[in-house]
């Protein structure tokens, strides 16, 4: 009798590990499936110019992150080590992992759940590396990207997840009675810290370092750049959000004892986190700020508290899941606002979502954290007492404070050890690359599609949209997906209709050319109000390779001063139609769409919008036809800010296309 209740204990343990490994390769698929959702948002956020670099980089954090977590990573994880650092099973090669033929079923069982957890807590540190690639991205090279995330992978998330989920890290809470931190160990339970604080506080770095991209700050003023989708944007965050029920519910590791208990909490607390994190957001915007709401920043929201309660999911209350999302969307709201006055360019917002959403999950953890399920999670955290575990300071358990102090004193390690190993990290690539972490400015100006990855994404088609002005002053506008060839085409028609219907108004115009003052009512991108009662066009796409030369012939060609080379101070004006003055710090504002100026030396230089008022003061030549917008800048030759980077004396380029007008006009 005693010998098959015997076996009957072991064949429910070892089925017990099959339902545990199943379970951490069902969340880890959900991990790894966050890839897309990273993709999606990233490819939304950034250029239509910039597509197949954002995917490229994308696959570059998967496979460049998988050798690198399997060759080191694993090993400074789960490696037999001290507290600081595992130092075995390097390339899976520790002899667990390895069974013969004749290895009975719990050999078996125990190699299984190592595979297992190599591949669950891979998906883990892919994660913390793509958070760089969205942050960075349009002028990062994807060669120090894949030898940044290769480091991130293998070396530096490993080791600050050692100390928090190993079982002789030094911050450990699976740390036997009696030599925990504190008596407690730092608490996060499925990653605020050791994934979000790591990979956001990587990103920030790195952002510094390279700097921002060209256009995006103009004398201490952020000016917004294209983003391609808010569909993309929208659905990458809701596949995050799908695929974080994986990183909350299967953080416990097994389907055993209390674990089911606790991954459901997690389900809850994490559906009510991001629900709230994206309410605060909204609110923030519509009533506080009094700004139009955008689906990006309540995506953002959505993420922010997504990360804030992955420190402690399956250990809270349901109501505080709500508190801890909606200080999380309030803190998304400031500290994106934070990095734009302190000059930081971060693409998608990583740094704000990812590195304050996780600074605030670990502090949230050591605030809301109950006993009960610390104890279900963690047991007891002092030898010989088995009434007593470890709570958040607003729980009011004996030992409120114990959490509290271990998570603060992990937290100012891991800023320290991620902050210096990251700066030391990019300037040791950047040596190795030969001095620049960025592409050139002409790559970045053109897009890294064209210049890197074999041409534009959407070569055939591309959304183009037509805005006009009727003469009683009405706007309308028309949206159509054309041939990439087409689309001059279509501008040229619709301004002969609005022509046709404006029954003469268009000859008011003072000083008209022989060409016809419609030719003047030709506007490329960079809406302004109107100087007349006329009929225009405002041509808006983001190919316009096949336009300009169009609209230019017959406008009367380049020559005639519809683009202006300043040469000293500049001119200036209003309503979108100016030139402006070199400033103090070398930067030149670009007009709204622009694109922006190239940072460094002084810049004299002038993106003319279709120059059509008659006011001398704000047009250098006001009878010259408007024909198309160029960006031209003379700088002083030499070094273009801390890359190092150099360009021609004189650059000019059309949407981002290198371009030479006296070439073109002389052809036609």
């Amino acid at each position: 009798m005693g010998r098959h209740l015997m076996q009957d204990a072991v064949a429910t343990s070892e089925s017990n590990a099959g339902l545990d490994v199943l379970f951490m390769l069902f969340g880890a698929a959900l991990v790894f499936f966050m890839q897309v959702g990273f993709a999606l948002l990233e490819v939304g956020s950034v250029s239509i110019r910039n597509t197949k670099n954002t995917l490229f980089k994308n696959l570059l954090d998967v496979c460049c992150g998988a050798v690198s977590f399997y060759l080191f990573g694993y090993g400074f994880l789960h490696g037999d080590g001290d507290g600081f650092v595992g130092s075995s099973d390097f390339a899976l090669s520790g002899g667990a992992f390895l069974v013969g033929q004749n290895a009975t079923v719990a050999e078996t069982a125990s190699s299984a759940t190592l595979h297992a957890r190599f591949f669950f807590a891979f998906s883990f540190a892919a994660t913390s590396a793509t958070i760089v690639s969205g942050a960075v991205a349009e002028r990062f090279l994807f060669k120090a990207y894949a030898l940044y995330t290769a480091v991130i992978t293998g070396f530096l998330y490993p080791i600050v997840a050692h100390w928090v989920w190993s079982n002789d890290g030094w911050a450990s809470p699976f740390l036997l009675q009696g030599n925990r931190l504190f008596d407690s160990g730092a608490v996060d339970y499925a990653g605020a810290l050791v994934v979000h604080v790591t990979g956001g506080l990587a990103a920030l770095i790195a952002c510094v370092v390279v700097g921002p991209r060209v256009g995006r700050f103009n004398a201490g003023i952020p000016m917004l750049l294209p983003m391609q989708s808010p569909v993309f944007q929208t659905a990458g965050t809701m596949f995050l959000w799908f695929g974080w029920y994986g990183f909350n519910c299967v953080a416990v590791g097994t389907l055993d004892g209390h674990g089911p208990l606790l991954a459901a909490k997690a389900a809850v607390s994490t559906t009510l986190a991001a629900a709230a994190g994206g309410c605060a957001v909204m609110v923030t915007d519509t009533y506080l700020l009094r700004i139009k709401a955008e689906p990006r920043r309540m995506n953002n929201g959505i993420l922010c508290g997504l990360v804030a309660v992955s420190g402690c999911a399956g250990l809270i209350h349901p109501h505080n899941a709500l508190v801890i999302g909606t200080v999380a969307g309030f803190m998304y709201v400031k500290t994106s606002g934070a990095l734009l006055v302190w000059g930081i360019d971060d693409v998608v917002d990583a740094v704000p979502v990812h590195f304050f959403g996780g600074v605030w999950g670990i502090l949230a953890s050591a605030l809301f954290v109950n006993e009960n399920d610390y104890v279900l999670r963690y047991g007891y955290p002092v030898l010989g007492d088995s009434t007593h575990g470890s709570c958040g300071v607003f729980m009011g358990c004996s030992s409120w404070g114990a959490i509290l102090g271990a998570n603060i004193m992990l937290l100012l390690s891991t800023v320290g050890w991620i902050g210096v190993t990251c700066y030391v990290s990019l300037h040791l690539i950047k040596k190795i690359l030969g001095g620049s972490l960025r592409v050139p400015v002409n790559h970045e100006l053109k897009g890294m599609d064209a210049s890197a990855h074999g041409g534009r994404s959407y070569t055939e088609f591309q959304t183009t949209v037509f805005t006009f002005k009727t003469p009683g002053g009405g706007e309308h506008s028309m949206e159509m997906r054309v041939r990439a060839g087409d689309a001059a085409k279509f501008a040229m028609a619709l301004s002969e209709v609005m022509e046709n219907s404006s029954s003469g108004s268009l000859n008011s115009t003072p000083g008209n050319s022989g060409h016809g003052s419609r030719r003047n009512s030709q506007r490329m991108p960079g809406k302004s109000s109107a100087t007349q009662s006329d009929s225009r066009m405002v041509f808006q796409a983001e190919d316009l390779d096949s336009i300009p030369a169009a609209l230019a012939a017959r406008a009367g060609g380049v020559g005639n001063g519809s683009v202006s080379h300043v040469s000293g101070g500049g001119s200036h004006g209003d309503g979108g139609n100016v030139a402006y003055k070199a400033h103090s710090r070398g930067v030149t504002p670009p007009m709204p769409g622009s694109g922006g100026s190239i940072p460094g030396s002084p810049v004299h230089g002038s993106r003319h919008h279709a120059l059509a008022s008659a006011d001398p003061g704000l047009n250098p030549n006001p009878n010259a036809p408007a024909s198309f917008s160029l960006t031209v800048v003379d700088e002083a030759s030499g070094s273009l800010g801390p890359s190092g980077r150099n360009s021609p004396a004189i650059s000019i380029t059309k949407d981002g296309e290198p371009f030479d007008p006296f070439d073109d006009a002389a052809r036609r």
